[in-house]
């Protein structure tokens, strides 16, 4: 990250290229970040690069003088009131030479997006896109968010906390609340940018406080021998039969089993390292029941992973084919919604719970985070040998 440290406070810089000095007036972007943490000063910094880089590109484009954006930089690139007032003078005569009377309604959008009155909503997305750091499934799904938004409100100044409310109902008519609330979190950060940038005000909170109510997953675990039924139902299909056994006997997520490679296994341990967060990043020990099995997946495996042969999809999980035809197996058992095969973690963290395994080497099994002080703050990870006499303990 471009930051360096001057008389105790840090700062953002970034060199602008030779190409496109000229067109942008600068030979470095430079701004105060305001702190002397270095931490805190390059989560700063993520923005202002992306939004100087993305100023860069657009430099380097071919003028586009139809693109209102153009007139708009070109007006804040103005050192002097002289340089404005041409700018204008030529904007103006760029519309009436497009046929516009400055009354007509495309004239004045025009007139507004060009003299920034008028901001379209994804007008900054790719600038956020870039100054954020998240796996490519998250940053797909942030995408999709933005560009729903900007099918509601196509300009900022549409956007308002009434109009936002409304737009929550019409969203409920179609979306899981849980799904609902994902798209305002998301609205709500990608808006938090836009402040920050300048790009709207910086009290302006249109997604703040909105008393969405999430009824809270009602996951059922299956009980010890709900799971083994399950493991004998799905001997027809030795793949999803291996797969509930893997997670019967380790508490690890469907995606963290099928997306885990040959080279992670171990002589008698797992190494996760794909996981949905970073206490899910874990060594779990090879149960005993469990490792003729691995050790067969690993032998025969075809293409580098453990569980072969699944295809990943749009997002890059391989493990979409596996839940279908567990919800297939489930249906067929007569299991509700609210057994999943995220059940089955639930299951290993009953049975150790009731086997008093110690809260913190269950979490650190399943690859929750530590729950409480003493054990997020003084206390240490398990050492590998405790989380094999604990997962010994799983007997079904």
């Amino acid at each position: 990250m471009p930051i360096e440290l001057r008389h105790r406070t840090y700062f953002a810089y970034l060199d602008v290229p030779k190409d496109v000095r000229d067109a942008i007036g600068r030979r470095v972007f430079r701004q105060t970040l305001q702190t002397d943490s270095r931490s805190v000063a390059e989560r700063r910094a993520a923005p202002l690069i992306g939004q100087w880089k993305a100023e860069i590109a657009r430099a380097r484009e071919e003028p586009n003088h139809n693109d209102a954006k153009f007139w708009r930089d070109a007006l804040r690139r103005a050192k002097t009131p002289e340089d404005r007032l041409i700018i204008e003078t030529n904007l103006e005569a760029h519309i009436l030479d497009q046929g516009h009377d400055n009354t007509d309604p495309e004239a004045q959008r025009f007139y507004g997006e060009a003299f920034g009155t008028l901001i379209p909503t994804t007008e900054y997305l790719e600038e956020w896109m870039s100054s954020i750091q998240v796996k490519d499934k998250t940053a797909k799904m942030r995408r999709s968010t933005i560009e729903r938004l900007s099918n509601r409100f196509p300009m900022l100044n549409d956007v308002s906390r009434k109009e936002v409310r409304r737009w929550i109902t019409e969203l409920l008519a179609s979306l899981e609340p849980a799904t609902v609330q994902r798209l305002m979190s998301d609205c709500r950060t990608y808006w938090a940018y836009l402040a920050t940038i300048e790009a709207v005000p910086e009290d302006s909170t249109p997604f703040d406080r909105l008393r969405l109510k999430v009824k809270r997953s009602s996951w059922l675990p299956y009980t010890p021998e709900e799971a083994v039924r399950f493991l004998k139902a799905a001997q027809g299909d030795a793949q999803l039969a291996d797969t509930i056994r893997m997670a019967m006997y380790s508490g690890a997520r469907r995606e963290e089993l099928c997306s885990l490679k040959v080279e992670h296994v171990k002589e008698d341990w797992l190494n996760i390292v794909d996981a949905k967060t970073e206490a899910g990043v874990r060594t779990i020990p090879i149960h005993g029941e469990l490792s003729d099995t691995i050790h067969r997946l690993v032998k025969d495996s075809a293409d580098g992973y453990v569980l072969s042969g699944l295809k990943p999809n749009a997002n890059g999980d391989r493990g979409d084919a596996i839940g279908k035809r567990f919800s297939r197996l489930k249906r067929t058992l007569g299991f509700s919604h609210r057994h999943t095969f995220h059940s089955l973690r639930g299951t290993v963290i009953t049975m150790l719970e009731r086997a008093g395994v110690p809260e913190g080497t269950v979490q650190d099994i399943v690859g929750h985070e530590r729950s409480t002080l003493a054990g997020s703050t003084y206390s240490g990870k398990s050492t590998l040998e405790m989380r094999r006499e604990a997962l010994d303990k799983l007997v079904y």
